[in-house]
């Protein structure tokens, strides 16, 4: 027989798209685990993504076997940005099997194609504010929080399947020490420069969390809306998201950049949970999964620089330098040396900032695009 597909209706159905990749990798010790919880919070009703957007699940089957799964992903609010008739791919695992693969891809592009989209890009969990990208160099390092882990041969069946490169994205591995200690005199240049322009930082507020958050969510868009594959944030996404965070992250850790009351940049880190997740390899919380994690978070001691941007007319004073160095004290505050700063865009012009850290790519991430008119 065949690769069949099935297109995932129930909650049984959906219990076991959700479960796939933890069969699939249970021999890796590097493979983290989504909690179960959350993977079903993103793909339903309660995400404000889908408020607007539309996704639809597929699993092949083979003899019998549930061996691959894919979303495909109308996201209009990519399609109101760009104009660009692209649709998207997420949620991809499967065996190593090209068959499966192309299968899998010619059921989420004809999805797509029925919706008059031309072209398919991922993965994209669900869009680029999320996990995406397919790992392709760094497997011997686990990933960290909110960033993909897969086997290498994922990148061989895009190939095979007529997937072209779209865009490298990397993540560099920093020493908290080294971005203190190395460049305190321009840290300090910097703060001059600032403090004259009566610029200040600080952390999120815990009184006005929403109030923050929405300022935010306006400078963000605005410091990344020429970046490749950006897609707005609206208001009610940026502040589920941000609870979301709220709940392991300290608010320490999310700084805001200040000038006469409004925000003009920001930097936010979160502790890499996956240090605990990594424990809860069936991604149940409860019983038992929420007392490992609450055992092993004590002993998280690496953190991941999430995001960080500046206005481009304060973009020369040096305040991505500061953020750097305010952001890694704050984290030595709670046991965090290092970790690394992901995901950086092979175009983004913050690499070079990384680098100045000390900052070392050490991990490489690809995604791939297709035009659906092409046969699989």
């Amino acid at each position: 027989m065949g690769v069949e597909i099935i297109e995932v209706k129930s909650k049984k159905q959906l219990n076991r798209f959700i479960r796939f990749p933890q069969d699939l990798y249970k021999d890796d010790k590097n493979y983290v685990s989504e909690l179960n919880l959350s993977v079903k919070w993103m793909l339903g009703k309660k995400n404000p993504f889908l408020q607007h957007s539309e996704i639809i699940l597929f699993m092949a089957k083979l003899d019998t076997k549930i061996v691959g799964r894919i979303a495909a992903i109308y996201n209009q609010s990519h399609l109101n940005h760009h104009n660009d008739n692209t649709g998207f791919f997420g949620f991809y695992d499967s065996i190593n099997n090209v068959d499966v693969a192309r299968t899998l891809f010619k059921s989420a592009s004809g999805w797509l194609k029925n919706k008059g989209l031309v072209k398919m890009l991922g993965p994209t969990n669900l869009t680029t504010n999320d996990s995406c990208g397919f790992l392709l160099d760094g497997f011997e390092y686990p990933a960290y929080v909110q960033m993909p882990y897969n086997y290498q041969y994922y990148n061989d069946l895009c190939v095979k399947c007529g997937f072209q490169n779209a865009m490298d994205l990397y993540a560099y591995a920093f020493d908290g020490k080294v971005v203190v200690e190395k460049y305190k005199n321009i840290y300090n240049r910097a703060l001059l420069k600032m403090k004259e322009n009566g610029i200040s930082i600080r952390p999120v507020s815990s009184n006005f969390f929403e109030e923050d958050i929405a300022k935010f969510r306006v400078v963000y868009n605005k410091t990344n809306e020429n970046n490749w594959g950006f897609i707005p944030f609206n208001e009610t996404e940026v502040l589920a998201m941000a609870k979301q965070l709220r709940e392991v992250t300290p608010l320490d850790f999310a700084l805001l950049v200040v000038k006469e009351n409004e925000v003009i940049g920001y930097i936010l880190a979160a502790p890499d949970i996956n240090q605990a997740l990594i424990h809860i390899r069936n991604g149940k919380l409860f019983p038992l999964g929420f007392l490992k994690f609450l055992w092993f978070k004590r002993k998280i001691n690496r953190a991941r620089v999430m995001i960080l941007g500046v206005l481009n007319e304060y973009s020369k004073l040096g305040i991505d330098l500061v953020l750097y160095h305010k952001i890694t004290a704050q984290l030595k505050k709670h046991g965090i040396y290092g970790g690394e700063a992901s995901y950086v865009m092979e175009s983004n012009v913050m690499i070079n900032v990384l680098k100045k850290i000390g900052g070392q790519q050490y991990k490489k991430y690809r995604m791939y695009s297709k035009d659906i008119i092409d046969a699989f």
